[in-house]
């Protein structure tokens, strides 16, 4: 067996451990991993509105939310960020919580329509990350652009924000996306 092949392994099943096993996930010290900044985290080929469709059909089923990163491969703070939720204990609780949508937006050109259906005319900045129930309702107003100072934070920062939402009761005023392609 491949040694590289076999410690994947072992992350994935101590991954999977933390999601099971821990229902404190502030619990977990994740502050000091070491964060790879993700190449190219977006993909410009990508259908945004058949995968964020996709997604609330998932979140439906399962019972989690859908968390849209909307960014660009050019952005620092987006790449760092998708790093931070590619580590293996941040990555499991994700995963156990929450549909994941990467939204290339380009240089605020691509995808617009796709911004659109949460109710924004424009992205103030990169990364912009929305986080929604399965019906649509938007839980983390006024904090979806948060990350746009990744390189300041830590993974820390990310699991304690993944978790804060993760069952945040909707707020009254809710705004709500539009869970199926206009």
């Amino acid at each position: 067996m491949d040694m590289r092949f076999a410690a994947a392994c072992v992350s994935l099943m101590v991954a999977a451990g933390l999601a099971a096993c821990s229902p404190e996930p502030e619990e977990i010290d994740v502050s000091s991993l070491e964060v790879t900044a993700i190449d190219e985290p977006y993909s410009a080929e990508a259908d945004a509105h058949g995968e964020l469709d996709a997604a609330y059909e998932r979140a439906a089923e399962r019972g989690t939310r859908v968390l849209v990163k909307f960014g660009g491969n050019w952005c620092p703070d987006c790449r760092i960020f998708a790093g931070m939720l590619e580590l293996a204990p941040v990555r499991a609780y994700a995963d156990a919580h929450y549909e994941i949508v990467a939204v290339d937006v380009g240089r605020y050109e691509r995808n617009m329509d796709v911004v659109a259906r949460f109710g924004l005319d424009e992205l103030e900045g990169v990364p912009t990350v929305i986080i929604t129930t399965a019906q649509g309702e938007i839980i983390n107003t006024g904090t979806s652009a948060e990350w746009r100072t990744a390189r300041e934070r830590n993974p820390q920062d990310v699991l304690d924000y993944l978790t804060r939402y993760a069952e945040a009761p909707v707020p009254e005023n809710a705004q709500r996306a539009v869970i199926s392609r206009p």
